[in-house]
């Protein structure tokens, strides 16, 4: 297998996830809570949180119809823009829930924007 194969596969993992995560938080707002370690479940409930739910269904449906349909470029962009996303959400979340919580959104930080410089790079030596 090609490794631009193995990226754009791996490129599901984050997306799959983000889907998840999403009608986890539009669904099952509990669950969410205790997934996010977010300790007032009320959180979820507020539509601030179902906006943050959408958007995490959003983008892990682009990443999984960019992977399906073959559009590396564009992919490699969407995953190197996006890791703003969780980096952004580290920060933000720091302060609330403390470093050591919010580092679960950082952690995939190095994967997300690894992936879209590696695609992007394999894409320009195809051209």
């Amino acid at each position: 297998m090609s490794g631009i194969k193995i990226a754009k596969y791996l490129c599901l993992v984050p997306g799959i996830f983000l889907i998840a995560s999403g009608l986890m938080v539009l669904c099952f707002p509990s669950f969410a809570s205790t997934l996010f370690d977010i300790k007032d479940i009320n959180v979820f409930k507020e539509p601030m949180a179902k906006a943050m739910g959408i958007r995490q269904l959003a983008i892990g449906l682009m990443i999984i119809i960019l992977v399906l349909t073959n559009q590396i470029k564009a992919l490699g962009l969407i995953m190197l823009i996006g890791a703003l996303v969780p980096f952004s959400d580290f920060l933000i979340f720091s302060s609330s829930i403390g470093w050591v919580s919010s580092l679960r959104h950082a952690g995939p930080v190095p994967l997300i924007f690894g992936l879209g410089i590696y695609l992007l790079y394999l894409t320009r030596i195809k051209q």
